[in-house]
């Protein structure tokens, strides 16, 4: 199985810097098939990154077979805040290593990316990488399972 199986739809959020990249994102995941929900379709100068991160962070947390995608300058303020939602792994995928091993070990739901750290077409392909990539389970299931006692 990859990823394509697992995740049946998309929720992408970002706040005013990332807004341009979250539109060439959700270009991209529509080209391959993806249902696409838009937490924050219409731009505002400024977006504050903390509510499409609640948005995307808690529809993935509520709705099975959802992969979430945020976008801010960094990522780090959006997987801060991500990760404060049950059952949410966010990951920034800042390389192609991380990318497909915070798929294969740490499940990742919810991938992060900045738009003033990242080119396009890198994070287009590292998104390709986690979506190839399956769960291996195992020691990780009991890792992830430790950070869900939290």
């Amino acid at each position: 199985m990859t990823g394509y199986e697992e995740f049946n739809s998309v929720v992408i959020g970002c706040d005013h810097a990332g807004f341009e990249l979250k539109n060439s994102i959700k270009k991209h995941m529509k080209s391959k098939g993806f249902i696409v929900r838009d937490a924050n379709e219409h731009y505002e100068n400024p977006i504050c990154f903390v509510e499409p991160a609640k948005k995307v962070a808690k529809t993935v947390s509520e709705t099975p077979g959802t992969l979430g995608i945020l976008v801010c300058g960094t990522g780090v303020g959006m997987s801060i805040a991500a990760n404060r939602y049950s059952g949410v792994y966010a990951a920034i995928l800042y390389d192609d290593f991380t990318a497909e091993y915070s798929r294969r070990h740490n499940n990742a739901n919810v991938l992060v990316f900045g738009s003033r750290t990242m080119k396009a077409q890198e994070v287009l392909k590292r998104i390709d990488i986690f979506l190839m990539q399956e769960y291996e389970g195992g020691k990780y299931q009991i890792r992830n399972m430790a950070i869900d006692d939290f």
